[in-house]
């Protein structure tokens, strides 16, 4: 008897598994089952990063309408490739413009060349106004065409601006307005050619800086070489164009006024503008220059051309 209880001890024994095999095989069971929750996360993952460009072209299209919204009526914040200070502006306008006018886009500036305009008719008027006040009389005494009572009365009014407050008016108050209201009218004019009928997208402080400093050719450089001359001569009538060549008689005809506004500093000028209006709104040179040269000939045509021939008529 005691052998078979010990022989069925023995095979009871030998069928049952020893403590740490039973833990082996817990541990294998814990990382098979914790494999397949990384299996089915991991799928989770693939399935939702599948749909998540899905969703995020869905949320994204309302940010890229915004900015392209946003970039179409703000420009962005540019910096001048250089600084420039005004004494490099003005020198620049002669030298190099279109440098000056790459910074005049990113930092507009109007006040001082407009003011240093401002300064030099008020300067000039007194060299000159005597000498242009003579040369009206001088013309209104050559006119066959007005009567002599008229004549007298014509010259007592010019006579008498020759002192007391219209002289001063005429010097000190006239030629600056007059500038300030020239310079508005024509950068808004050249903003709505730039603008409106040429597409592009400029704004007008851009463009009364762009011209105040082109002027400066004609305002400076042209004051500077002609009241010597017009001292030199006490005439006014002081030409640098083609209108050189025609008799004193031919003086205030349509056609002088045509050829005399081919002055040599008033074709700089405009050539000198037209590069700064490409600048401004980002045309090619020619495009800018020839847009600028029509618009001053259809003014030449209108203002110098049929009005004075309107004036010789009503004159006549």
């Amino acid at each position: 008897m005691t052998n078979l209880n010990d022989s069925n001890d023995l095979k009871s024994k030998g069928t049952e598994k020893p403590d740490s095999q039973k833990e082996l095989d817990d541990i294998l069971g814990k990382l098979k089952e914790s494999n397949r929750k990384d299996s089915v996360e991991k799928h989770k993952e693939q399935v939702e990063k599948e749909a998540l460009p899905v969703q995020k072209s869905k949320s994204v299209e309302p940010e890229g309408l915004d900015q392209i919204l946003q970039s179409i009526t703000e420009k962005p914040e540019e910096k001048p490739a250089e600084e420039l200070n005004f004494l490099q502006r003005v020198i620049g306008i002669f030298t190099n413009p279109e440098r000056v006018f790459r910074y005049l886009r990113v930092k507009p500036d109007f006040v001082l060349p407009v003011l240093l305009a401002m300064l030099l008719t008020v300067i000039s008027s007194f060299f000159v106004y005597d000498i242009a006040i003579n040369d009206q009389i001088a013309k209104i005494e050559e006119n066959d065409n007005i009567p002599d009572d008229r004549k007298e009365l014509m010259i007592d009014q010019i006579e008498a601006s020759k002192e007391g407050p219209r002289r001063i008016l005429y010097m000190l108050v006239v030629p600056p307005i007059s500038i300030l209201v020239l310079y508005t009218l024509i950068s808004a004019i050249f903003l709505f050619i730039g603008n409106i009928i040429l597409g592009g997208k400029a704004r007008f402080i851009q463009l009364l800086s762009v011209y105040s400093y082109s002027y400066l050719i004609v305002m400076l450089l042209g004051m500077i070489i002609k009241i010597p001359l017009i001292l030199a001569r006490q005439t006014i009538n002081i030409s640098l164009s083609p209108a050189v060549f025609f008799t004193p008689e031919q003086i205030g005809q349509g056609i002088f006024n045509f050829v005399q506004s081919f002055d040599v500093f008033n074709v700089w000028f405009i050539i000198v503008f037209g590069i700064g209006f490409a600048v401004i709104y980002g045309f090619s040179k020619p495009k800018g220059i020839i847009s600028v040269i029509i618009a001053w000939l259809l003014y030449v045509l209108i203002f110098q051309v049929w009005l004075a021939m309107v004036f010789q008529g009503l004159m006549g």
